[in-house]
Formats: C-alpha cells, sequence, structure tokens
C-alpha cells in the first residue's frame, strides 16, 4: 500500500481504518483539506470549473437539510431512501452523501429500469421514500400502481441549482453524526440483471465501502492532486461508488461532465471533448467507450497523452486493445465485481499483456479448478480482518469466502497474471460493462404479477405459436440480439410473402411484451433480430 497525499500542501488524508463513517471524513476533509480540488468540468465555453472539498461539503449539507425536511417523521436512523434519477454526477454523488448524513441508506437505481423492475426492488427493500428526476415521473407512477409498499417521492435537487439553497439555509444546524457499526449497511446497489429477469438489491457495508473507496493505496505511487477522467461512468452503478469516494480518501480529483439541468448523457462524443478539455492524468471507463474512441485520430492521440487508460465492467475488444497498445496507448484493466469490490492493484499496467491482471497482494483468493480437467478456474475470495464481501457463498479451510463465477486462464509465463475466459453460467456481458441472463427458456404463468427468478427473456420470446426456439447474443457488443428459430410450419409460411410479415409482427410482440420487463440496456431492437430457417 502506497501513502497518498504524503506531500500536499491541500490534503490531509482521514482515518480510513473504520473509525470514521464516510459522512465522518467529509467532515474531516470540511476543516482541514478545504481547498483541495475534489471534482473538475468544463464551463463549455473553454474554461474549468473546480469544485473544492468546502464547497461540495457545504452542498452536501444543503441537501442534507432539504432531506431532512422533506422526510420530516420518515426521518428515523437506518431508513432507506431511494435515487431514481438521471442525473449528473455532482448532483447523484451530492444526493447519496446528503441521505447518509442524515443517517439514511441511499439506495441507488439505475434510470434504465422499467416500472415493474423497480417494483421489484421496492418490494425486497422497503423505501420510506424515493429522489426522481422529472424524466422518471411516469414510471414512477406506474411503480406505484405495482407497488404494495407506500413511500414518498420528491424530486431531486441539481447541483447548479443549490447555491440559492445553500445561502438561505446556511446556519440551519445539523443533526450529530451518527455512530455506526462497520458491518452496518452504508448503501444499496442492485445487480445489473445477470441472474434473472429483475435485478437485486446488493447491499454494501461501511467497511465494503471503504474497500471500493480505498483502491488508490494500492497503488505504487501518490496520487494524490492528479486527475481521473471519470466523464463516462454510471453513477448509479459500482463505479459510480468509486467516484464519489476516491477524492476524499487519497485526494485524486475527479474530471466529470458539466452540471447541468437536464443533465449531459455520456456519449463516446461529448466525453472525448470533456476529457480534452479537462486535461486528465488517467482516464477510466467501460470498454465501449475505448472502442469508439479508437475509431480516430483524436481519440487515439487522447489516449496517449494520458499515463493510462483503464477499463472497467467488462473485457475490452482484444483486437483494439492490441492495436492501441501498438500505438503507444497504455491501456489496463480493472476487474472486479459488486460482491467483492475492485481486487486488481490501482492502475497496474502489463504492456503487451494489457488484457491480464494481478489481485491485491491484501486479498486472500484461492483457485478453484474446473471440474471437466481443463485449464480454467474460478476464484473465491476469503474473507478476513481487511477484507468482506457482500455475501459469501462458500467455505474454504474454515474462511467464508465469495466464489464469482468469472471463468479465468492463467498467463503462461506469469501465474500471477490472470485473464477472463468467459463465465461459468450463461451470463452476456455488453461492452457497456452491463450484464444480463438470457435463458433459460420455458413456459410463463400469465398470472403473475412479477415474474419468477427463472422466467426471462428467452421464455417470454419462445412463448410465440411461431417460434421453436431463442437464444439472446450480444457478448462484447453494445447491445443484446435474439436469433429466433421458428416452428417448421412457420418456416414453410416464410416463403409466402402474405404471411411472412404476419408472422414477424406476430413474434415482435413477444419481443415486446419481453422488452416491458426488462432495463433499457436489455431491450431488443427489432433491427437486431433474425430468424433462423432451412433454406
Amino acid at each position: 500500500m502506497h501513502p497518498q497525499g504524503t506531500n500536499s500542501t491541500t490534503f490531509c488524508p482521514g482515518a480510513l481504518d473504520g473509525t470514521l463513517s464516510f459522512p465522518q471524513l467529509l467532515e474531516h476533509h470540511l476543516h482541514n483539506s478545504p481547498r483541495h480540488r475534489a471534482f473538475i468540468y468544463d464551463d463549455g465555453h473553454g474554461g474549468i470549473v473546480s469544485v473544492d472539498f468546502e464547497k461540495y461539503v457545504r452542498s452536501v449539507h444543503t441537501v442534507c437539510r432539504r432531506v431532512l425536511h422533506d422526510l420530516g417523521s420518515n426521518t428515523k436512523a437506518g431508513a432507506v431512501v431511494a435515487i431514481f434519477a438521471d442525473a449528473d454526477t455532482l448532483s447523484f454523488c451530492i444526493l447519496v452523501a446528503a441521505i447518509m448524513r442524515a443517517g439514511l441508506v441511499p439506495f441507488c437505481l439505475s434510470p434504465r429500469n422499467s416500472a415493474a423492475g423497480v417494483a421489484n426492488l421496492f418490494q425486497h427493500v422497503a423505501p420510506v421514500a424515493v429522489y426522481i428526476s422529472p424524466d422518471m415521473e411516469s414510471v414512477m407512477t406506474e411503480t406505484r400502481g405495482l407497488c404494495e409498499t407506500r413511500f414518498l417521492v420528491f424530486q431531486a435537487p441539481a447541483f447548479d441549482r443549490l447555491q440559492n439553497d445553500a445561502d438561505s439555509a446556511a446556519n440551519k444546524a445539523l443533526p450529530v453524526l451518527p455512530t455506526v457499526a462497520t458491518e452496518d449497511t452504508a448503501i444499496i446497489l442492485h445487480s445489473s440483471g445477470s441472474t434473472s429477469i429483475f435485478s437485486k438489491p446488493v447491499y454494501l457495508s461501511h467497511k465494503m465501502l471503504f474497500q471500493y473507496a480505498c483502491v488508490p493505496w494500492s497503488g505504487n505511487k501518490d496520487y494524490c492532486g492528479t486527475v481521473m477522467a471519470a466523464q463516462t461512468l454510471p453513477n448509479y452503478h459500482a463505479l459510480g461508488v468509486v467516484v464519489g469516494t476516491w477524492p476524499f480518501t487519497n485526494g485524486v480529483t475527479m474530471a466529470v461532465l458539466r452540471p447541468t439541468t437536464p443533465p449531459i448523457k455520456p456519449t463516446p462524443q461529448n466525453g472525448l471533448s470533456s476529457i480534452i478539455n479537462t486535461r486528465p492524468d488517467m482516464i477510466s471507463c467501460t470498454p465501449a467507450f475505448i472502442e469508439a474512441w479508437s475509431e480516430s485520430t483524436i481519440g487515439l492521440e487522447t489516449m496517449k497523452s494520458v499515463e493510462a487508460v483503464k477499463y472497467f465492467g467488462a473485457p475490452l475488444n482484444k483486437r483494439v486493445g492490441d492495436a492501441l497498445v501498438a500505438k503507444g496507448v497504455v491501456v489496463c484493466s480493472g476487474y472486479g465485481a459488486m460482491e467483492v469490490g475492485l481486487v486488481t492493484p490501482f492502475l497496474e499496467c502489463h504492456g503487451e499483456n494489457w488484457h491480464y491482471f494481478t489481485v491485491r497482494k491484501d486479498i486472500d483468493f484461492v483457485r478453484v479448478p474446473e471440474a471437466d480437467g481443463s485449464p480454467l478456474y474460478t476464484l473465491t475470495y476469503l474473507v478476513g480482518p481487511s477484507f468482506t464481501t457482500t455475501f459469501t457463498n462458500s467455505t474454504i479451510n474454515g474462511r467464508p469466502g465469495c466464489s464469482v463465477n468469472d471463468l479465468l486462464e492463467q498467463h503462461p509465463d506469469n501465474p500471477e497474471l490472470h485473464r477472463i475466459y468467459g463465465r461459468k453460467d450463461d451470463i452476456i456481458v455488453l461492452s457497456s460493462g452491463f450484464k444480463m441472463s438470457p435463458g433459460p427458456v420455458g413456459a410463463l404463468p400469465t398470472h403473475r404479477k412479477f415474474l419468477p427468478d427463472e422466467r426471462i427473456l428467452e421464455a417470454h420470446i419462445t412463448r410465440n405459436p411461431f417460434v421453436q426456439a431463442a437464444v439472446v447474443v450480444g457478448v462484447g457488443r453494445t447491445h443484446p440480439s435474439v436469433i429466433i428459430q421458428l416452428t417448421p410450419q412457420s418456416q414453410l409460411d416464410l416463403l409466402d410473402d402474405s404471411k411472412k410479415f404476419k408472422i414477424h409482427d406476430a413474434i415482435w410482440v413477444s419481443v415486446d411484451e419481453a422488452n416491458k420487463t426488462s432495463p433499457a440496456h436489455f431491450q431488443i431492437s427489432r433491427k437486431v433480430g433474425a430468424t433462423a430457417c432451412r433454406r
């Protein structure tokens, strides 16, 4: 572990050993590191705006007062407050921190979720309130109709409108910071639907939150004061947790998209433009953005200009990665899983072996070989005094551990290097980092308000009387597709133009039905469906 912030004149490290909660760490920096930069963004006119620790924490206080006012008697320690908002990074991170400052537990929801998906999550978590953006109002209205639990709904505050509120509320006292146990829940995220058609809540303890937050300490130098480009990372994902915590644990400054209402949605084009303007030392993103930037000269030159480009969430296309490294881009893999956190050292790169990774020295793990005698294996991460997981699913030599279903392959010359070979289960990993489970196939009951976990996308489509089988594909792609095998009679009917379009329209009804229960990034477009039949 490399010390962070030792030579900084603006950053005073706080205790990261569990004696401080994250809200307490923010209070520490308000008084001891007020002028250190937490975030920067370009103002759209060629200038750079800095948000120092004092401005950030004061904004957290302002939003905390608003949350306490909104909830009133519902403000009970440990109560869950959901965020279902398409918000800019600064606004989102401040709202998360403000909910924690109020002694409550934030529940971060992807704005891509369907009403059925949100309702299913709320049945598990039972939030007392939810903060939404204006574009989520119709989905939330539908969610309320599906959900048996009752909750309050408020508009999420926006950073670009906070200053007036801060001036009027500055003298209102905040409650005393609550004392929390390291095993108490700090924040709730949700899975990306990789094991069922509906996402499942994932509970991060305060210990787990700091496990994410302290990853920069595993690097080989002091990164305090350096700038990391985070313009394209999703707020509601575990990667978004990183954005909101790293500045306060090691002093790295996060470059984000300009806070606006409505927010600027990250694209390869505006993300690259913001990166160029903010001049970061390193870039963190999902593979989809690297692959898009690699296709232009300016994208290539921008990636060459930084210390490293680190990708998370999914494997990077091997051809693209090899080409970038050959042209002088330093590419490195950031590997982890929501249930265990980020397990690779901070910005550790391996040259031409860029697609391999090592596990940090402070993490104990065991290789579990595949039973078929192949050289492939999975890793089980063992819980210990300095490392925890969101859950455990195995015990090895008396120690509880969490086994992850990624199939790995060892480097031929270096046993400490691993690369992702595939999945032990039937998970599709998109290049955006999102994961989905398309099967198994089976008949679906029509009377259930919420579909059971084992009934998912392919099953919806296979119910159609024209369909014999359906396979959802999309590994390494930006969106999923479906290949449909028709019944023998339907294959013959395709030869008749008068029947062909009727069959296609009927199948699309089933695909559309499946889409209604899936998050937006798992939905299948009519343009990417194919029917397979004998010629």
